[in-house]
């Protein structure tokens, strides 16, 4: 296999890797421990290759992690025994041993220690791709057996301990994959990057779905599409660094993700929140129409809608533009009236239940008619009672397709 293939396929798996890890180290709001076991490692790294002469993954591994778990233990040490926050802490024990490293590194100079420095994903070599891919299939193939677990232990704790689960012992393995997924990616991206790889792509995925499985697959897919794209720029230009370049990559896709992410991008978000603004004029126009018809006007005039809300309305089957004013379709009509019994029914419950004054429910309602579907109709009525009329003495419309009298005052 070419060197440049050799790369390709490293870190497509070193993404998928710190793709699935990083999404569980964004929920437990721990990049900055990521940092820290990042930085705490490299000490054990310039040892493992001084003592073993060759970048042995294994002896690698084992080194790291020993000097990882030393760098929890001192950084655990200092807030059980000092007043220091988590941030001092973390910052603490990341320079320390980071300058451990460094110091090692002048000292003895040892063979590979610059690939962990700065990240030189084309000096793997086949052993290094061998342990990679073994470790990637070990954690997805374990992934729907832990995934539940590691999830319920993210996010809440003590309600893991009451359903009998051994907490400690997840969160021993969790830091102990992670060690090795951050060993991994610092011959990709260098020890200083290794957080990129982590949090980057969990980052750009919370952007596009509210789900954990599928923040994990997209942080996964981001992950590899970024480290593939990285090095292939660096290909591309020969002499440019190969790490730097898949941060970059990644960074580029989180701010697109940050862009157009379906669930909390920017573009979207505006769109949803201008679309829900033309909505709630139409149906405070449709109110208004209704109350109209009626012959009581709101207590809040609405504002007049733009062309564009009537037009819309009107498209629908709304409203009829036909006539010198606009006017109820039965559509319309039907809808209008649907507004004003959450509405209604909501002041009454407000009233009844939360124990609002009065005049203080009418305010709340205008803003909850909107949001009120028939299914939550249906609850509120039953809950209280499914009265007749408002806290101001006004009609409470039937539910569609229930006979009864319309307001007629």
């Amino acid at each position: 296999m070419s060197a440049i293939a050799t790369a390709a396929v490293a870190a497509v798996l070193t993404g998928l890797l710190c793709g699935f890890y990083g999404t569980f180290v964004v929920v437990r709001r721990m990049a900055l421990t990521g940092d820290m076991i990042s930085h705490a490692v490299l000490p054990g790294v310039v040892a493992a290759l001084v003592w073993g002469g060759t970048r042995n993954p294994i002896i690698v591994l084992a080194c790291a992690g020993a000097a990882g778990l030393l760098g929890s233990f001192a950084m655990r040490g200092i807030l059980a025994h000092t007043r220091l926050k988590p941030d001092a802490a973390l910052a603490l024990v990341l320079s320390v041993f980071f300058a451990i490293g460094v110091a090692l590194v002048s000292m003895f100079q040892p063979s590979g220690a610059i690939a962990f420095l700065y990240g030189q994903i084309a000096a793997l070599d086949g052993r290094d791709l061998a342990f990679l891919a073994t470790a990637t299939a070990a954690t997805f193939a374990l992934a729907p057996f832990i995934f539940r677990s590691l999830t319920l232990v993210s996010f809440d704790p003590a309600f893991a301990r009451v359903l009998g689960l051994p907490v400690r012992a997840i969160d021993t393995a969790f830091y102990a994959a992670l060690t090795v997924a951050i060993v991994i990616a610092m011959q990709a991206v260098g020890v200083v990057l290794v957080t990129a790889m982590l949090v980057t792509p969990a980052a750009a995925a919370r952007f596009c779905t509210p789900t954990l499985v599928r923040t994990c697959a997209i942080a996964c897919v981001t992950g590899a599409v970024g480290a593939l794209a990285g090095v292939a720029i660096s290909d591309l230009r020969t002499g440019t660094p190969t790490g730097p370049l898949i941060a970059l990559c990644l960074a580029a896709l989180f701010a697109l993700a940050a862009l157009f992410g379906p669930h909390h991008g920017r573009l979207p978000t505006r769109a949803r929140r201008a679309r829900n603004r033309r909505r709630i004029a139409g149906e405070d126009f449709l109110k208004a129409l209704w109350h109209y018809e009626h012959g009581k006007p709101e207590p809040t005039a609405p504002a007049t809608p733009s062309r564009a809300v009537v037009r819309q309305l009107a498209a629908r089957g709304m409203i009829d533009t036909s006539a010198p004013a606009p006017a109820l379709t039965p559509a319309g009509r039907e809808a209008a009236a649907g507004l004003v019994r959450a509405h209604r029914l909501w002041e009454t419950y407000l009233a009844d239940v939360a124990e609002y004054p009065p005049d203080h429910v009418h305010e709340e309602a205008e803003r909850a008619e909107h949001w009120i579907d028939a299914a939550r109709m249906r609850e509120i009525a039953d809950r209280i009672g499914t009265p007749s009329l408002d806290p101001h003495g006004s009609p409470i419309p039937p539910a569609a397709g229930q006979p009864g009298k319309e307001d007629e005052t």
